[in-house]
């Protein structure tokens, strides 16, 4: 990450690569994290979150394309062309739920970086949620719809913890919280963001 100048005389890192990021959270996340922590924007954490709106907003087309509504809406859609409007407003939902998550950790966790925090849960959170949206992807691509739920059913609860350890790890990390608060306040944001995203999110 190389310091840049910015105004006043003072230095700013560049923002890393994104597959860079995504890799490291993969591979090293406390290091990754720590870099984060540089950064004094949150648009890294936002273009990861983007990313991830992007494909899931492209499943939720695909599953438009199938012609079958889902189960049960709580909106005033019309059901056939609900996931046509979810993946419509797949990216500003995101960014919406990543704000109110990274919000509510970050104030729970005690003092630390606001904008390295963003950065860091948005990457906590849009790894492994992009992997649950890529296998979802591949078998309805492969098998087809049917198979869905029973996929959903594993790998949605797999990456909702994947995410809970990844964001505990962040604000040990980057607020230097204890394990307990640090489980506790990014299991607070990811609740309360799951509650606002359960109204929409098929």
């Amino acid at each position: 990450m190389t310091p840049t100048p910015a105004s006043g005389g003072s230095t700013e890192p560049d923002d890393p690569a994104l597959l860079d990021t995504l890799l490291g959270t993969l591979t090293r996340p406390a290091r990754t994290f720590l870099e984060l922590a540089e950064l004094r924007s949150s648009k890294h954490g936002a273009a990861a979150i983007a990313l991830l709106g992007t494909f899931w907003g492209l499943l939720s087309f695909l599953l438009w394309s199938s012609g079958r509504p889902p189960h049960a809406i709580w909106l005033p859609v019309d059901p056939r062309q609900y996931y046509l409007w979810q993946g419509l407003l797949m990216l500003p939902l995101l960014t919406g739920l990543w704000w109110i998550f990274s919000e509510i950790a970050h104030r729970l966790a005690g003092p630390g970086p606001e904008a390295g925090t963003r950065n860091a849960l948005g990457f906590a959170y849009a790894v492994p949620m992009l992997v649950h949206v890529a296998a979802e992807m591949i078998v309805y691509l492969v098998v087809g719809l049917d198979r869905l739920p029973l996929i959903a059913a594993i790998s949605l609860p797999l990456a909702s913890l994947w995410v809970w350890v990844l964001a505990a790890l962040a604000l040990r990390v980057l607020h230097r919280a204890s394990w307990p608060r640090a489980f506790a306040a990014s299991f607070v944001g990811l609740f309360v963001q799951a509650a606002a995203g359960a109204l929409v999110l098929r």
